[in-house]
Parts: C-alpha cells; structure tokens; sequence
C-alpha cells in the first residue's frame, strides 16, 4: 500500500517545484571613457533555448557544434535586439565583445562606446522573456562609488537613472 501511495505521489510533487527564470546584469558607466560596459549571466539552458527561438534554428552553446563564429553571431545579434540603451547619438556604437562558460551560466561581454555626455541614462532588458515570460533581470548600475539594481520583468522592461 506504501508503495502505490508513493506512486501516487511522487508526480504530484515533481510537478509542483517551480523554475526561477533569473539574470543578472552589471553595468558599468565609465564616463572618462564614454563607455558602458555589460556582463550579462544567464543560465545556459535558459539562453540556449532562448538563443534557438531567436535564430529559429536549432542551436547549442558548444563550441565544438559549430563554428564560435558562426555562434557568436547569433549572441551578438541576440544580446543588441535584447538589452537597448535609448536616446544615443549617432557616433555610439555597440560592441560584443565575447562570451564564456561558467559552470552552469553563459556570462556574455559587451559595451556601448563613444557615448555622448549623459544626463539621464534609459535602458530596456528583455533577456529571455520571450521564451519565459515570467523571467526577471536584474540590472546593477555600478558609477564611481554608487551601485543601484533594477529588476526588469514582462510589464517593467525599461529603467531609467539621472546623473
């Protein structure tokens, strides 16, 4: 009898865990060089699947599956279509500057350069959202001394800060 209970039961709590959907972001407002620099973390099964819906492709963050090119690309694309600073000027560029494994987290490395002199930076992160809609970002300004997080979700996608 112990053991059709456990049967029983068993499903029911597999289906009752829940997934947290989170990602990390550090941003680095360095205005003696006009420069912002991100490091993005997400999990890599969540940015794998993520990265396949955006490619409409079958994709695998292995380096041996295809050519780091050929994937980089796709990150690229996929991190400048997913986190926007607003209201730049026509010289600023985005960058990607590279990606890597960390145990079960693909951190990506990226930075908006020549950026005008900002009074108010505004950003949008929407990182994986279309694929989980119940994921949250959380955004960490880092300028000079002062730190603040932002927590993007599905309704917030957009943070602002004034210098």
């Amino acid at each position: 009898m112990r053991f059709l209970f456990f049967l029983l039961i068993v499903p029911l709590l597999t289906s009752a865990s829940h997934k947290y959907y989170v990602s990390t972001t550090d941003m680095y407002y360095k205005p003696e060089s006009n420069q912002i620099q991100l490091v993005v973390r997400v999990f890599t099964d969540d940015f794998t699947k993520a990265l396949s819906a955006f490619a409409s492709e079958d994709i695998k963050l292995d380096p041996d599956n295809r050519t780091h090119t050929i994937l980089e690309q796709h990150i690229a694309s996929y991190f400048q279509t997913h986190f926007n600073l607003k209201n730049l000027s026509e010289g600023s560029t985005f960058s990607f500057v590279g990606w890597e494994y960390k145990q079960d987290q693909t951190v990506l490395y990226a930075s908006f350069d020549a950026l005008p002199k900002l009074m108010q930076l505004e950003w949008s992160n929407t990182f994986l959202m279309e694929v989980f809609p119940e994921q949250k970002n959380i955004v960490t300004l880092s300028i000079s001394t002062k730190k603040k997080s932002f927590l993007h979700t599905k309704d917030r996608i957009f943070a602002q800060y004034s210098f």
